[in-house]
């Protein structure tokens, strides 16, 4: 299980999303991503995608405007499960 991080401060839609979905592909069940933004619509867009996709997502404003989402892969136990 790996963490990795992207940071998107200062990136404007669709930017951020197009960094998620590009390290989404690339992840193994039960990793996670930790993305930081001060976009947010960003972060409206990302969960919404999440949602879509059957991932969870957490988000957390770390700042005033600046935003943590957490987003995990489930692990195949996870995934039968349910």
């Amino acid at each position: 299980m790996a963490e990795y991080f992207i940071n998107a401060l200062g990136d404007m839609c669709p930017i951020p999303n197009s960094k998620v979905q590009s390290k989404i592909k690339k992840l193994q069940p039960g990793d996670s991503i930790v993305f930081l933004t001060d976009h947010s619509c960003a972060v409206t867009t990302i969960v919404e995608e999440m949602k879509r996709r059957g991932l969870k997502s957490r988000v957390e404003e770390v700042d005033n405007g600046i935003w943590k989402l957490t987003i995990t892969i489930p692990s195949q136990a996870n995934k039968s499960r349910g």
